[in-house]
């Protein structure tokens, strides 16, 4: 499993801002593939030093 990017959502039902962090684990082996749906939908998404 590795981080791949964060990304920052109003949360609901309390309605605060959340910072998530998506990490990702491929087991068909391809490590080149990152899912990026979160990070499109969001407009503040950002690569973290970890």
């Amino acid at each position: 499993m590795s981080y791949c990017y964060s990304y920052e959502e109003q949360w609901q039902p309390k309605n605060i801002s959340v910072i998530f962090r998506m990490y990702q684990f491929n087991l068909d082996g391809n490590d080149d593939f990152i899912y990026k749906e979160y990070g499109n939908r969001y407009s503040n998404h950002f690569l973290e030093n970890m």
